[in-house]
């Protein structure tokens, strides 16, 4: 048995306990496929040694033939050069076009599946947040979404008004603690003076350059977005008519 055969053989092997078809094995060595071929199947034996495609005479066969050419290779350490040459075949079987696009479709579905998880997990983490927290943003974005992939125009009308009721407690949250934020709800003008409406229980100031859109007048349902300041009064930027 020649050094070369060795090699050879030392390599298929390696290639085979990697998981590389046998018949794929034998086309890069095509000299030597008629020798190698039965050591392979010998060696997917022990491997596993209850294939259920090979008969059992032809199993002990092999299994002999194997032995006895094992009996024969002595023992030799890989060189460095042939370690390098086996991560080169290695690197070589991963890059064909079928093995780059598995390993693409595979990254591609860990980080979709990697992105959703963190998306869960920070629309729970954002549920009690209030406007002015690092989390709000994610809040109104998953209301957002949720809007978004609403098509029952009953279902959304009922999305909205919830999701409008949970700005009405934020504002009540942020008075207890007396904290500044920009905020925004829907409501109805309940008192309208020069300066001070009465929207939806909350006092509002309108200051001058304050955007008033629709010409609203007491009844009317509102849209309003301000400035919540620290002594709890509520400074109106935009106020709209809701048609």
């Amino acid at each position: 048995m020649t050094d070369r055969f060795e090699s050879i053989l030392d390599e298929s092997i390696s290639a085979l306990q990697a998981g590389v078809p046998i018949e794929e094995i034998l086309a890069e060595v095509p000299e030597y496929a008629a020798e190698l071929r039965p050591l392979l199947f010998a060696a997917m034996l022990l491997a596993d040694p209850n294939p259920k495609l090979i008969p059992e005479e032809r199993k002990a066969v092999l299994h002999a033939e194997y032995m006895a050419q094992v009996a024969e290779l002595p023992p030799v350490a890989p060189t460095f050069g042939d370690k390098l040459q086996a991560v080169f075949r290695i690197a070589q079987r991963r890059t064909t076009r079928k093995a780059v696009v598995k390993d693409l479709v595979t990254v591609t579905i860990t980080v979709i599946l990697t992105l959703l998880m963190v998306i869960l997990v920070l629309g729970y983490m954002a549920q009690n947040s209030l406007p002015g927290d690092f989390l709000y943003g994610i809040k109104r974005s998953t209301e957002n979404t949720q809007l978004f992939f609403t098509f029952d125009d009953g279902r959304k009308a009922e999305l909205q008004a919830n999701f409008n009721q949970r700005r009405l407690s934020e504002i009540e949250q942020l008075l207890g603690q007396n904290r500044v934020a920009v905020v925004e709800f829907r409501g109805t003008i309940e008192t309208q003076a020069e300066q001070l409406w009465i929207i939806e229980g909350f006092t509002v100031l309108i200051p001058d350059d304050a955007v008033i859109e629709g010409s609203p007048q007491e009844g009317d349902t509102v849209d309003v977005m301000g400035i919540l300041r620290t002594n709890n009064v509520l400074v109106a930027d935009t106020i709209q008519r809701v048609k």
